[in-house]
């Protein structure tokens, strides 16, 4: 079975699975992540009203004192109507650990980006994508140059302003939070000889649209931002013939590159005011739940949501992403991989939220069209995985065109009558055209079909 295939198959499964498999799902994936240390319990819980409870949720913190309630732990599963009820009779409030939350009201967020994508025609997609884009773009290049500075007085061993930081990731979020396609679309211009810099940009970007779709607050949202932008500082304190060694590392030399997320953290430490999420981070995110990442092989209890978080969206954008030593893959390999590996490295119930995410065709992501036109993705159809919105950037002879919106999932046909399906991914080097400047297009489609 082809991967594709596997994965819709998967995807589908995970929204009609027997709601008893899943309640135990739940309560599994609840109980291993409430044994995280106490420092990081209150980024792992979510404050709802009681007539908010759903069944599957885990209740761990309420407005009084637990002994104030009869019931014999200091958390509690929801299980039925009459939990709830019982909580009822003596709160007003109470905090839910976030991954019980995220579980149970998953299939909600699902249902309710379906109907805003059934409203949406793909013309009215391309005009919102096209009217966001300068102020995006705005916010893009203030955050990629305050991240070359930043770098710069890391590398040097100076005092970073961490305020700055925090003013331009608040912009990105004000954009992500307008519309998060497109800080998705900037985040794919991409210059191999600015990795570092860009990569810790499009992690913080990723991160912050990952955390909306998660429904993180906004503060939340911020230090998630934070994190991506911070996570590599490490790599500027690596030799630099090192870092872009286009030949094989040694490994003496892949030693010395693990030892970035050693070297980030104690920059982080000792420079900044940094808040310990952020630091954190920048020390956890290639370490794995299996216990077997680096640089301390630590268990997962000990991985914050932002660690977790982090791991999953670095990967895919270092996958992604055109290296000195190597071309970046298309973004449906990368979540294949990401898939496969979701027991073994990252957090399993992220990785399938981040794909329930980004789709099979991920927005922003090159394909192209079984009549030979290439296309960008401007947004995925939950009923038709396969079939997402786009917008045909070239004729059948990959010659540029005025951009034209389709959603595929309408049977669109071409000139000779065929039906318009998407024949497979691109990587962004598949291209021979500049993507930086048809990205950045702002007048909207002329034509939709």
């Amino acid at each position: 079975m082809k991967f594709l295939d596997k994965l819709t198959q998967w995807m589908g499964k995970h929204k009609s699975a027997d709601s008893l498999n899943e309640s135990t799902k739940r309560r599994r994936s609840s109980q291993s992540h409430l044994d995280i240390s106490k420092q990081y319990q209150k980024l792992e819980k979510k404050k709802l009203k009681v007539t908010e409870l759903q069944i599957g949720m885990t209740v761990i913190e309420l407005d009084r004192p637990w002994t104030d309630v009869p019931i014999d732990f200091q958390e509690i599963t929801i299980h039925t109507r009459s939990d709830i009820a019982l909580l009822q009779q003596y709160c007003d409030e109470v905090y839910v650990d976030y991954f019980s939350y995220t579980s149970v009201t998953s299939d909600n967020l699902f249902h309710n980006k379906k109907r805003k994508s059934a409203d949406f025609s793909a013309k009215q997609t391309s005009l919102a994508l096209r009217a966001e884009l300068p102020k995006a773009k705005k916010a893009f290049d203030r955050s990629l140059k305050h991240i070359h500075q930043l770098l710069d007085e890391v590398a040097r061993d100076n005092q970073i302003d961490i305020y700055a930081a925090k003013e331009i990731i608040a912009d990105c979020v004000d954009s992500i939070l307008r519309n998060d396609t497109a800080m998705f679309w900037l985040s794919k211009v991409k210059n191999q000889d600015e990795y570092t810099a860009e990569h810790c940009l499009r992690v913080g970007i990723l991160a912050i649209i990952f955390g909306k779709y998660l429904q993180l607050e906004r503060t939340q949202l911020e230090l998630l931002g934070l994190c991506g932008m911070l996570h590599d500082v490490g790599k500027m304190q690596i030799p630099t013939e090192v870092l872009n060694k286009t030949s094989p590392l040694t490994q003496d030399e892949f030693e010395l590159i693990k030892q970035h997320t050693v070297l980030g953290f104690n920059y982080l430490v000792s420079h900044g005011e940094v808040a310990l999420e952020v630091q954190q981070a920048a020390y956890n995110h290639h370490e794995h739940t299996s216990g077997n990442g680096y640089p301390r092989q630590i268990s997962e209890e000990s991985l914050s949501l932002y660690d977790r978080i982090i791991a999953i969206v670095d990967s895919y954008d270092a996958m992604t992403s055109d290296r000195c030593y190597r071309l970046g893959m298309p973004a449906s390999q990368a979540v294949s991989i990401l898939y496969n590996e979701q027991h073994e490295h990252y957090d399993s119930q992220l990785v399938q939220l981040f794909i329930q995410m980004v789709g099979i065709y991920p927005v922003g992501s090159l394909v192209k069209i079984t009549n030979g036109q290439i296309a960008i993705v401007l947004s995925t159809n939950e009923d038709h995985k396969l079939e997402p919105v786009v917008e045909l950037l070239t004729d059948p002879y990959c010659q540029l065109i005025q951009p034209i919106a389709i959603d595929l999932s309408k049977h669109v046909t071409d000139s000779l009558g065929n039906n318009l399906r998407i024949k497979r991914s691109l990587a962004d080097n598949e291209v021979d055209f500049d993507l930086k400047a048809v990205l950045l297009r702002f007048s909207p489609s002329s034509q939709v079909a």
